[in-house]
């Protein structure tokens, strides 16, 4: 089973029996307590109908190769996989989507999609395909594959998904899909911090940074601000992977800030921290920059 999302705290898979085949529509339901979700899901024949590709460029020990590329409807479909040594947490960072409810107009569904643009643009960094050298199209949705990223001990890990595109108003035979970026996690380094003296420098084997501020966040958590040495190493350190303070849950993704001293980049993460103030930075998350560029044929 695969599913589309941009970003969750908590990933399941679910399993159904076969659907009829005429079938078109079906509405996922989730109930907790008295709560009931409802998902609407529309159906399609899933015969394949791809051109497979054998396209790749290697970058930092990281391998991204396209595999195959469809049209479907109005929309261009690539698949692609990402190989590295290292566990991989993205690959481009997209735009996050709205979540759309049965009872969801069209209307509201446009404002809000209007709205995850203007709160997340900035922040995200999504896959490209260029064509006839025209504005570059966003990506309009990933599916992700649950397969486990490394099948056994020592092998690399690979990370399957698939990227579909708004198909251009042209007849283009060829185009290029640019990946800004490819994240991978580190969980070898581990270190524990008291917050109670601030600035604080924290070291993370071979990585450094400053915490500089904490402020609460939310009913429960706090804000740790850090800041991060400006740095164009590939790869190079952009955050701790795991932030974890008085509670078993942790934090893991990390936000912009816009005021920060020259020379660094200042993000913030967040988790609940006890008295006094200790918490553990584990792993360490390192970046290649793109942009990567594969060039496909289009069908």
């Amino acid at each position: 089973m695969q599913i589309s999302h941009q970003s969750s705290g908590a990933i399941d898979v679910i399993t159904f029996p076969e659907l009829p085949r005429e079938a078109d529509r079906a509405e996922l339901r989730i109930t907790e307590g008295s709560t009931e979700w409802r998902v609407p899901l529309a159906l399609v024949p899933g015969e394949p109908n791809a051109t497979a590709l054998n396209v790749e460029l290697e970058r930092g020990g990281i391998v991204v190769r396209a595999t195959a590329v469809t049209r479907h409807d109005d929309e261009i479909v690539v698949a692609l996989e990402v190989a590295a040594p290292q566990q991989i947490r993205l690959a481009g960072a997209p735009i996050p989507s709205p979540a759309r409810l049965s009872s969801t107009s069209d209307k509201d569904h446009e404002a809000r999609v209007r709205a995850h643009r203007r709160i997340f643009g900035e922040q995200s960094r999504p896959i490209t395909l260029e064509v006839d050298n025209g504005t570059p199209l966003e990506e309009a949705g990933r599916l992700f594959s649950f397969d486990p990223q490394q099948d056994k001990p020592g092998h690399p890990y690979v990370n399957r998904f698939v990227v579909t595109f708004h198909a251009p108003s042209t007849d283009a035979r060829r185009a290029t899909l640019v990946i800004p970026f490819v994240e991978l996690n580190d969980f070898a380094p581990s270190a524990t911090a008291d917050l109670r003296d601030l600035p604080l420098d924290v070291s993370l084997a071979e990585h450094r940074f400053r915490v500089v501020a904490v402020e609460p966040h939310g009913e429960d958590q706090r804000k740790i601000t850090i800041e991060l040495a400006a740095s164009t190493a590939a790869p190079r350190f952009v955050q701790p992977a795991r932030l974890h303070g008085s509670d078993p849950q942790f934090g893991w993704e990390r936000h912009a800030v816009d005021a920060k001293r020259p020379g660094s980049d200042a993000i913030w993460m967040a988790t609940k921290v006890g008295d006094p103030p200790i918490v553990t930075f584990t792993g360490a998350v390192m970046r290649v920059d793109g942009p990567l560029r594969l060039e496909l044929p289009l069908p």
